[in-house]
C-alpha cells in the first residue's frame, strides 16, 4: 500500500463549559496558547487577542474581532488559523494545522503528519469543566492511492492516525464510510468512554467533498459541539453510576446486618436501641445523598436528549446545505440512530437498577423505625409496670404510715381523757377494797393514774389501727 498523500491539515475542535474565571483565564485558551507556543516559530498567544460581551443574544459568536488569528510555522509547508467561538454556554476552539493545497506538499509521507502535533501537544487533557475534543485529519489522495474500496484505504487511514499519535497510544478503529463523496474513517468507540478519544481520517478524492466541507464548516463545529456535549454527559454518568453502587451496596450490606440481629430474636438493651437511632439518622443522610444522586443521574440524560435532538437539527441544515439526504452523512447519522440510544439504553438500565434502591431505603428506614418503635413501646410498657408496683408499694406504706398515726392519736387522746377523767377517785375505792388495798397500799396516786391512762391509750389506739387497716 502507497504511503503517500497531498496537503494534510488537522482541524483540531475542542469545548470547555464556562468555569468561575470564563474570561481570558478559561482553560481551553491556556490550553491553545501552550500549543500555539509548541508549533509556531513566532510564539504569538491567543488570549490577548480575545473579546468578550457582557450579553450574548445568538446561537455563537466569534470571540475575534477581525478576521481568524494567522500563524507561521518552523517549516515553511505548514499554515494553519485558529478561531475560539462562544457557543450556548460554553466556549468552543476551531484550531488548524496543516499544509497549503497549491501544490507545494503534494506526494509527501504520511509521517509529515507528526510534525503538525509536535510533543502530543493537541491532545488535551482537560477538568471537569472540560467538554473534549474531537480531530479531524484530512489528506488528498495521490493518483496511486485513490480507492477500489474502503477496506483498501483503512492502511493508510491508520498509518495517518498512527503519525499524528506517535508516542502515545491511538484510540482504536470504529467505523468507516463516505462523507461529502470521500472516504472518511472514525477512531474512537463510545463503548470505550474511560479511555476516549475522537479522530476521523478523512481522504479527500473529490473536489466537491472539499467544496461541501467548506461551506458546512460552521455546522460541523456545531455538530461536533453537541456531540461532545452528549459524550461528557455519558461519562458523567458512569462517575454516579459508580457513587450510586458504592451506596446501594452498603445499603444492602446494613439491611443484611440488621436482618442477622433480629432473626435471633434478642431484646435490645439501651445501648442498642440507641444505635439503632443513629443508623436511622444515618440512612436519612444516605437517602438525601441517594435522591440526589439519582436526579443527577436523569438530569444527564435529559441533557443528552436534549442535545440528540439538536444534532439531528443540525445533520437536517447540513443536508439542505449540500442538497442531499442523510444517507449521504451516514457516518454523521450514524452517531445519532446507532451510538446515542446506545448511551441512553445505558443510562436507562442504570435508572432502572437503581431506583429500587430508593424502595429499599425506605424499606431500612421503616424497618429501622418500627424496630425502634416496638422497643420503645416495650421499654415504656416495663417502666409503666415498675412505676405502677411502685407506686402500689408507695400507696401502702402511705396507709400504714396513716393507720399508725390515727392510732397514736386516737391512743393519746383516749389516755389523756381517761388520765383527767376521775383515776384518782378509782385509786381511792380500791385502796379501801379489802382485796386491792395491799396492792395500792403500795402505789402513788400518780403511778396507778399513769399506767391506767396508758393502758386505756394503747387499747384504744390498738382498735383504731386494727379497723382502719381492715378498711384500706
Amino acid at each position: 500500500m502507497n504511503d503517500r498523500i497531498s496537503a494534510p491539515n488537522v482541524y483540531l475542535y475542542a469545548f470547555q463549559l464556562y468555569n468561575d474565571s470564563p474570561g481570558r483565564d478559561n482553560f481551553l485558551w491556556q490550553q491553545c496558547d501552550k500549543i500555539m507556543e509548541k508549533v509556531t516559530y513566532t510564539y504569538e498567544r491567543l488570549t490577548p487577542h480575545l473579546v468578550f460581551h457582557t450579553n450574548y443574544h445568538s446561537y455563537s459568536e466569534d470571540l475575534l474581532s477581525n478576521t481568524p488569528l494567522r500563524f507561521s510555522t518552523r517549516n515553511p509547508l505548514i499554515e494553519g488559523f485558529v478561531q475560539p467561538i462562544r457557543i450556548q454556554d460554553c466556549y468552543g476552539l476551531c484550531l488548524n494545522i496543516g499544509c497549503r493545497e497549491d501544490g507545494t506538499a503534494d506526494n509527501i509521507k504520511v509521517s509529515f503528519i507528526k510534525k503538525f502535533n509536535p510533543n502530543q501537544a493537541l491532545l488535551i487533557s482537560g477538568d471537569d469543566h472540560f467538554l473534549g475534543q474531537t480531530l479531524i485529519i484530512t489528506a488528498w489522495l495521490t493518483e496511486e492511492t485513490l480507492p477500489d474500496n474502503l477496506d483498501s484505504l483503512k492502511p493508510l487511514a491508520d498509518k495517518c492516525r498512527d503519525s499524528l499519535f506517535s508516542g502515545d497510544s491511538p484510540p482504536t478503529f470504529y467505523r468507516s464510510g463516505k462523507l461529502f463523496g470521500s472516504p472518511i474513517f472514525e477512531y474512537g468507540s463510545v463503548s470505550d468512554i474511560a479511555n476516549y478519544r475522537h479522530v476521523l481520517v478523512w481522504l479527500l478524492c473529490d473536489e466537491k467533498t472539499d467544496a461541501d466541507f467548506n461551506n458546512c464548516q460552521q455546522e460541523i463545529f456545531n455538530l461536533l459541539f453537541h456531540r461532545n456535549k452528549i459524550i461528557k454527559a455519558f461519562q458523567d454518568t458512569r462517575q454516579i453510576y459508580h457513587e450510586l453502587d458504592s451506596e446501594f451496596r452498603t445499603i444492602e450490606k446494613n439491611m443484611d446486618n440488621l436482618q442477622q440481629q433480629f432473626v435471633q430474636g434478642t431484646v435490645l438493651t439501651a445501648s442498642q436501641l440507641l444505635e439503632l437511632q443513629e443508623q436511622l439518622k444515618q440512612l436519612f443522610s444516605k437517602a438525601v445523598t441517594y435522591t440526589r444522586l439519582l436526579r443527577k443521574l436523569e438530569d444527564f440524560d435529559n441533557t443528552i436528549a436534549i442535545n440528540i435532538y439538536n444534532y439531528n437539527e443540525i445533520l437536517q441544515k447540513i443536508c439542505v446545505i449540500i442538497e442531499s439526504d442523510k444517507e449521504e452523512l451516514s457516518i454523521l447519522n450514524r452517531f445519532s440512530i446507532k451510538s446515542a440510544p446506545y448511551i441512553r439504553s445505558q443510562i436507562a438500565a442504570g435508572l432502572g437498577y437503581f431506583r429500587h434502591g430508593t424502595s429499599l431505603i425506605e424499606q431500612a428506614i421503616a424497618s429501622i423505625r418500627g424496630i425502634v418503635e416496638i422497643e420503645q413501646a416495650r421499654s415504656d410498657r416495663e417502666n409503666q409496670i415498675e412505676l405502677r408496683k411502685s407506686e402500689q408499694a408507695e400507696k401502702k406504706r402511705d396507709a400504714r404510715l396513716e393507720s399508725t398515726i390515727q392510732a397514736i392519736g386516737v391512743g393519746l387522746a383516749t389516755g389523756g381523757i381517761a388520765a383527767s377523767s376521775g383515776t384518782d377517785k378509782l385509786f381511792e375505792t380500791l385502796k379501801n377494797h379489802p382485796a386491792t388495798a395491799p396492792v395500792t397500799a403500795v402505789l402513788h396516786p400518780f403511778i396507778f393514774s399513769f399506767f391506767l391512762s396508758c393502758a386505756i391509750g394503747i387499747f384504744a389506739g390498738a382498735i383504731v389501727w386494727c379497723w382502719t387497716r381492715r378498711k384500706k
